[in-house]
């Protein structure tokens, strides 16, 4: 196995991740892709912004075993200004921290640009790269300024690559499947986000949920969107027949084919037999059993 020399705390993370790329059958590149992110959360964890920058997006749902991390770190702060320059500084305060992994985050390199994405996110994205051993790690870290979030986020464990865990201030799962919910009722059929619709089907065949929680999270992410929520059935009439081609071709590409119905039709009556009492309070003063995929009292 080719690579950099074990004698560096550098050169052994590197050579570690070789061989755990060969035994997952994954690509080398992946792996110092998300050990760049867990470097960086694991800065986070021990900076003075740790109380105030709070999880969401892929890398939480890794943390809650829905699905392997995304390639970037998606965060929520409600203690910033949402300028570029503002958030440029915090994450590389946070980069430019020291520990002992063997990364070295190139703070003076990153770059900081604003983004939109339609009625869902709005927020900066600071680009930068980091060093471990040989390897350039080009990565993304989205910050998102003054969303309405309820409930309070608390301690989440995101598991790492080499072992161990990092605790960080994350999402709960009610905000979780709230923000998707919301998203899904804005989109309706026009929606192309297959990710969202296997989010809710895996999470929700996983974890209870307090209907009470999820009925306040929605009205929380929905009044602040401005959104008019409607039930998923009713905006989803047709999208089984709509959807079921791109479906097929998203799972394939994702390498899901293992823990997602190739019927979307499935997935789709999963999401609504969820999301609808919740959308229309009914949910309320029950909780929701993943077994039984059902609302019980």
């Amino acid at each position: 196995m080719s690579g950099p020399s074990r004698a560096t705390v550098a050169g052994r993370a590197y050579r570690d991740l070789q061989a755990l790329s060969a035994r997952e059958n994954r690509s080398t590149q992946e792996l110092l892709a998300l050990y760049a992110l867990e470097g960086f959360l694991d800065r986070l964890s021990v900076s003075n912004r740790a109380g105030d920058m709070v999880l969401k997006g892929g890398v939480l749902l890794a943390a809650y075993g829905t699905r392997r991390p995304t390639r970037d770190v998606d965060l929520h702060t409600a203690a910033s200004s949402n300028d570029t320059a503002t958030v440029l500084r915090m994450v590389r305060e946070i980069a430019g921290l020291g520990r002992e992994d063997g990364l070295a985050y190139d703070t003076a390199g990153a770059s900081a640009r604003t983004i939109r994405d339609e009625d869902e996110y709005s927020g900066v994205r600071v680009k930068l790269t980091c060093v471990l051993a040989s390897a350039v790690i080009p990565f993304d870290v989205d910050v998102n300024v003054g969303d309405a979030v309820w409930p309070v986020p608390g301690p989440v464990e995101v598991p790492r690559l080499l072992g161990g865990s990092i605790t960080v201030l994350g999402y709960s799962l009610p905000m979780v499947f709230a923000e998707k919910i919301v998203t899904a009722v804005q989109r309706g059929d026009t929606s192309t986000r297959w990710r969202d619709f296997a989010d809710i089907y895996l999470l929700s065949g996983r974890h209870n949920i307090d209907g009470t929680e999820l009925d306040r999270s929605l009205r929380t992410v929905a009044e602040h969107r401005g959104a008019r929520m409607a039930p998923l059935g009713v905006l989803l009439a047709s999208y089984r027949a709509i959807g079921q081609t791109k479906w097929v071709a998203w799972v394939r590409k994702q390498r899901l084919t293992d823990r997602l119905p190739e019927n979307f039709a499935d997935v789709l009556d999963a999401v609504i037999a969820f999301a609808d009492p919740a959308i229309s309070g009914h949910a309320t003063g029950q909780v929701w059993d993943p077994a039984r995929r059902s609302w019980q009292r």
